[in-house]
């Protein structure tokens, strides 16, 4: 072959300059692979370097950069791709029934290989000054209302000036229980980060029962990092050292009843040096004496007379004209100064007629409710009477069923509703679907009667921890039958439950539970946290006859005991993170069960038995990620099923079922479920979405679901989510129906030129709110309208709000065409990263459809040479408005041609003119942010430079890094012609 390839080539160098490389790719197609070999083997020496900082970076609780993470995703690709390359060489394909090479094969093979060795030299000529960064603190937001009244204030303004003061290191703030300390520190943190006294806030609540692992991990994941480390010691030093590398934090210690060793806990403070500087809360004078506050003490006393008024006027809307209002001011005095007891007092009086606030001021006058130190009995009988005033008993149920988690806890609702379903507290709703909608009214006339807050989390609530001591107090009375011993130093089993029908020993530290106990009346049973027994006695449940709710979650037990199946009436069965546990075909005796949730477990399978279990509405296995077997005949035998989670669980779904030995379920069993509501899913057969479902259009009734059909499992923004990598044709109607109704979307590998080609499909995206697309190779245009055959529907991407292109090595263009009216108008994020062909993002046609863009990441796109292209000549004098007038961060990163972040006229009023974070990072050519800057109001013959105060006037923080070339703000700055 040589011998007649050499001649060629050197007569195509001479005459055909362009085709000398494309007769290369085939002649030295075998050799062009072994370089990449060669090339890719170095850079995969320095991958492994890269993951080992990466790793350790991790470990130490630091953020790894988008940067970094972003190189080592296109290291990883270019070693599939040389295996790809490399397995065709071993195939050495022919055509013509083997007589001649295949000459087409070969070329791909040699120009592929080529390309990526560009690819390759680029990546290794990156380098990185650090491969992380300690995680931001997440932003501190008050939850609590303040209302800003003369002492509260007076307090404040005292706090903020002892955290000016040099040398002071610890604040204290104390007052009774429901006073406002809470509320008062917080906006304390607020105005210190809004006025830089400090970088970072951090609030931990520490309680009464002292909890140091607890505290620990709390503030770790306030300062963004995780504490994997049993030993305290370790854990404190790790702390340590992150709060030192922040300049300055402050930490405020919430609701301390006692005095707290910082150093064990890990919080620097006092000396010369780095420390933190700390306020605490406390009901107790005493305590601000054992932390050393020294005269930093500020109190926080109850609000005056007419401050009373003022707030229980506001909240219970009383107007001074009314007839009540020398009733209501009658039962504001009794409130007796106590903002939380007149806010909930005022809150539950709201709208009721006369003879509701008579009988209120008698009960609040003869109120006789224990005094719990620190807490006021004026607080504890005030906050009772909201609780009387709760018109259902159903959100009554549900205020106390939230006392029994632990003090400060996030409770999160789903799982509040399901030990209420469990107990069958919804009167008259039998599914789930109905069950969230009560369960959110509840919550929400819980909170607007400010008996609940809300949580730090999503789908969270909290409650005040004198709430909590109300609720404990009122759930403890015969009726109710509350045993609530969360978290306290309790050790033996407790005694005399006769009469107990709720008990929550949530986090305690029993170290062996009873041979067998006797609670007849028990209905629900909460015993999660408590790692001290490995076991549960053979014979522990059988003086158990009603349970209907048992939570055993986060314990180290290995096995389900037998006596479990006494339990013939349980409804809820919650076994969330046991670790330990590996056999669980016992539930099948569990014949009433209609909640099961077995979330991060390390169950390996889905017995059998589980198809016993006629009555499951519910079953959880999100994060069980060592679930590989899931029974044939099981899934599809749960008919009354409503909500099945399965994400970051077992996926290794068969299309269709099959009866053969050792087979698994099939995605056929799951659309056969007709009750769903909810589904979230993983599945890596593609072919799962060419699967024709009998009665496609009972996918409409999914209120919330997540299909994800690709290699792995993400987390996800919205409750309506599909994710599909090599999206196989032609599609089911059920996958275009979740689409259309999806709010986030991710397309992986999807083989079309442009999306248009998906809308013309019948692929709708009228709901998405945020796509995602990765590695689409043929993609050439996000968007192409110039093609008649290219139609747009007129709704299509109307509520986008971020688009995310990542890894499209074809994409030239994001929009080729005109843009059909307002087709942009609510995208607020656009994130490009690794686009090698790209050369301009925004052109002026499609910045002009931008109303809503507030952020611009890019990096990694090798070809670009401008990030927006300005206006041309023509309509330049005519322009009215400013695109990008909107936009407040911007990232451009590791751009090796950009050599202007604007090329052309900018408009003159507005354009980044509300751009507060602007970051550049190793772009090797750029030489100046603006290549030209037009200003109307020049005067003929005058030249100035354009500083950047002028062209950016709030921008807050600028990042510079590895920019050799750049010199200057703006290139020239023309004369007005």
């Amino acid at each position: 072959m040589d011998v007649f390839a050499t001649p060629i080539i050197e007569a195509v160098k001479v005459s055909f300059p362009p085709l000398k490389s494309r007769v290369l790719y085939l002649v030295h197609y075998k050799k062009s692979v072994e370089n990449l070999k060669l090339k890719a083997e170095k850079l995969t020496l320095r991958r492994d370097d890269v993951r080992q900082l990466v790793d350790a970076a991790t470990r130490n609780g630091q953020e790894i950069t988008g940067e970094v993470r972003s190189w080592l995703k296109e290291v990883d690709d270019i070693e599939a791709i040389l295996k790809r390359l490399e397995e065709g060489v071993m195939e050495n394909k022919r055509c013509f029934k083997g007589w001649c090479p295949n000459f087409s094969s070969r070329y791909s093979l040699g120009k592929e290989a080529t390309k990526t060795m560009a690819v390759v030299d680029g990546l290794a000529k990156e380098h990185f000054p650090h491969v992380a960064a300690p995680r931001p603190c997440p932003s501190f937001k008050p939850a609590g209302e303040y209302e800003a009244f003369e002492c509260i204030e007076s307090a404040k303004e005292r706090v903020i000036k002892a955290l000016k003061e040099e040398g002071i290191n610890i604040i204290g703030v104390y007052g009774m229980g429901g006073v406002g300390k809470t509320t008062l520190v917080e906006q304390v943190g607020k105005q210190a980060k809004d006025e830089k006294l400090c970088d970072e806030v951090v609030k931990v609540t520490v309680s009464q029962n002292q909890d140091l692992k607890k505290i620990q991990g709390e503030l770790a994941e306030k300062l963004g990092m995780k504490l994997d480390e049993e030993n305290k010691d370790v854990r404190a030093d790790r702390l340590s050292k992150r709060l030192k590398q922040e300049k300055k934090v402050l930490v405020i210690l919430d609701d301390l009843w006692d005095s707290l060793d910082l150093t064990e806990v890990g919080i620097p403070c006092g000396g010369t040096q780095k420390g933190c500087q700390i306020i605490i809360t406390t009901r107790r004078l005493d305590v601000c004496s054992m932390m050393n506050c020294q005269k930093n003490i500020i109190e926080v006393k109850v609000l005056s007379e007419q401050n009373s008024w003022n707030l229980f006027k506001e909240k219970a809307e009383v107007v001074e004209t009314n007839e009540l209002q020398s009733l209501a001011r009658e039962v504001a005095k009794e409130c007796k100064g106590l903002p939380l007891a007149i806010v909930t007092v005022a809150r539950a009086l709201r709208g009721r007629d006369s003879l509701i606030w008579d009988n209120a001021l008698e009960e609040l006058k003869q109120s006789s409710a224990r005094n719990i130190e620190g807490v006021e009995k004026e607080v504890y009988s005030r906050l009772e009477l909201s609780y009387k005033y709760i018109v259902s008993e159903e959100a009554k149920l549900c205020f106390l069923f939230c006392c029994v988690f632990p003090e400060d806890h996030n409770i999160e609702v789903g799982l509040l509703m399901r030990y209420m379903m469990g107990e069958s507290v919804f009167n008259g709703v039998n599914n789930f679907e109905k069950a969230w909608n009560r369960i959110h009214t509840l919550v929400e006339k819980l909170k607007d009667s400010c008996l609940l807050l809300d949580g730090d989390k999503k789908g969270c609530v909290k409650m005040h921890d004198v709430v909590r001591d109300v609720a404990i107090w009122i759930a403890s009375r015969k009726e109710h039958g509350f045993l609530v011993k969360v978290g306290e130093e309790l050790t033996e089993w407790p005694e005399n439950l006769d009469e107990c029908k709720r008990l929550s020993l949530i986090q305690t530290s029993i170290g062996m539970l009873p041979e067998r106990t006797n609670c007849p009346r028990l209905s629900t049973l909460l015993l999660q946290r408590t790692n001290r027994w490995e076991e549960i006695p053979n014979n522990f449940f059988e003086g158990m006859k009603a349970p209907v709710v048992l939570d055993l979650s986060e314990t180290k037990i290995s096995s389900l005991p037998p006596s479990l199946l006494y339990l013939k009436n349980l409804k809820t069965l919650c076994l969330d993170e046991c670790s330990c546990l590996n056999d669980i075909s016992l539930l099948g005796g569990l014949e009433k069960l209609e909640v099961l949730s077995l979330t991060k477990t390390k169950i390996k399978e889905l017995p059998i038995e589980i198809r016993h279990l006629s009555k499951l509405k519910v079953l959880d296995l999100t994060g069980s990620d060592d679930l590989t077997m899931v029974a044939p005949n099981v899934i599809s035998r749960l008919t009354k099923l409503e909500e099945l989670y399965m994400g970051n669980s077992f996926n290794e779904w068969e299309v269709r079922g099959s009866s053969g030995d050792g087979s698994k379920a099939s995605f056929e069993e799951v659309a056969s479920l007709a009750r769903l509501t909810v589904l979230y899913i993983h599945v890596i057969d593609v072919n799962c979405l060419c699967l024709e479902v009998p009665d496609p259009c009972r996918w409409e009734k999914l209120k919330k679901f997540s299909i994800c059909v690709q290699d792995g499992w993400y987390p996800y923004d919205y409750e309506k989510c599909t994710a599909i990598n090599m999206m196989s044709y032609p599609l089911s109607k059920w996958v275009k129906l979740l689409v259309e109704r999806s709010e986030e979307i991710e397309l992986e590998r999807v083989p079309v030129s442009n999306i248009v080609h998906l809308l013309n499909d019948g692929v709708s995206f009228n709901s998405v709110k945020l796509l995602k697309l990765y590695d689409c190779d043929e993609m050439e245009h996000f968007i192409n309208t110039v093609e008649e055959s290219h139609r747009v529907p007129p709704n299509a991407f109307m509520i986008l709000q971020r688009l995310v292109l990542h890894w499209m090595t074809r994409l030239e263009k994001i929009c080729h065409g005109r843009l059909p009216n307002r087709f942009f108008g609510n995208l607020i994020e656009l994130n490009i990263i690794s686009c090698v062909k790209l050369k301009n993002i925004l052109s002026y046609d499609l910045l002009e459809g931008l109303k809503s863009l507030e952020k611009l990441v890019v990096s990694h796109c090798s070809e670009l040479e401008e990030v927006f292209e300005g206006m041309r000549e023509e309509i330049h004098a005519a322009i009215t408005t400013s695109p990008l007038s909107t936009l407040k961060e911007m990232k451009l990163a590791c751009l090796d041609k950009l050599s202007c972040i604007w090329k052309g006229a900018i408009p003159p009023t507005g354009t980044f003119h509300n751009l507060t974070r602007l970051t550049l990072y190793a772009c090797d050519s750029l030489r100046c942010l603006f290549s030209l800057v037009q200003e109307f109001e020049y005067e003929e013959g005058m030249r100035e430079e354009i500083h950047a105060e002028t062209l950016l006037p709030r921008l807050e923080t600028i990042e510079l890094s590895f920019l050799p070339k750049l010199t200057k703000v703006s290139g020239e700055t023309p004369q007005r012609t």
